[in-house]
């Protein structure tokens, strides 16, 4: 169970080729606000829009933050990826970021998925050490985004998920730690339990591309 806040955004059609999503930039703020105030170096919020339908990523052409008439560039991949910068004043001036979807889209309707995940500059050289911090971070930003009552009702932080640029192989899959589980798409579910009893400078052998929590009912 991936770490996901699905918030339903209705497109403005600026073409019959292309369609501009405006998203209210005070929410990507609640998320790096808490980031910034836990000042964690090993984890961040990834903001992501995936087509209603096709769950695929929608393409993007452009971004900008716009506050009246003043529009401003906002970083973002291609791949459906957007990096808002942090700004108080943006937020209290209400603030929008117009997306500009590549031609031929799929669907006129995208999806925010917002995602707590490692930092990509952690993914090389990991060892069991800094992987029970990431999960440790993980766990403090997601129960701080929950609120106080809020964290009550969030199912149960079990370790980490990683998710592998390369799918193990049968040999591979053998050699694993009895403690060590894989899910259905191949992604290697890892308890707290277990990173603490391994030794902590110990790296990790896998090709890693993403770190999520792993989240059990």
């Amino acid at each position: 169970m991936r770490l996901t806040l699905l918030l339903f955004l209705t497109l403005s059609t600026s073409s019959a080729f292309a369609s501009t999503v405006k998203l209210d930039y005070s929410v990507f703020f609640g998320y790096m606000k808490t980031l910034y105030k836990l000042e964690y170096e090993h984890v961040t919020t990834a903001f992501y829009l995936l087509d209603k339908n096709s769950r695929e990523l929608c393409l993007i052409n452009n971004a900008q933050m716009v506050v009246d008439q003043k529009r401003e560039a906002v970083e973002f991949h291609k791949q459906g990826r957007l990096l808002p910068f942090f700004s108080d004043q943006h937020r209290k001036d209400g603030a929008v970021i117009e997306v500009d979807l590549a031609a031929g889209q799929s669907s006129p309707q995208c999806d925010l998925q917002v995602t707590l995940m490692a930092k990509e500059s952690e993914l090389n050289n990991l060892s069991f050490g800094r992987l029970a911090l990431i999960s440790e971070q993980l766990e403090g930003v997601l129960h701080k985004n929950a609120g106080m009552i809020g964290k009550y009702f969030l199912p149960d932080f079990s370790g980490v998920r990683l998710q592998l640029a390369e799918p193990l192989t049968a040999a591979q899959s053998s050699q694993l730690d009895k403690q060590i589980s894989t899910a259905e798409n191949g992604d290697l579910l890892i308890t707290n339990n277990y990173m603490n009893s391994v030794d902590a400078q110990q790296l990790i052998a896998w090709n890693i591309k993403r770190i999520t929590p792993w989240l059990s009912k």
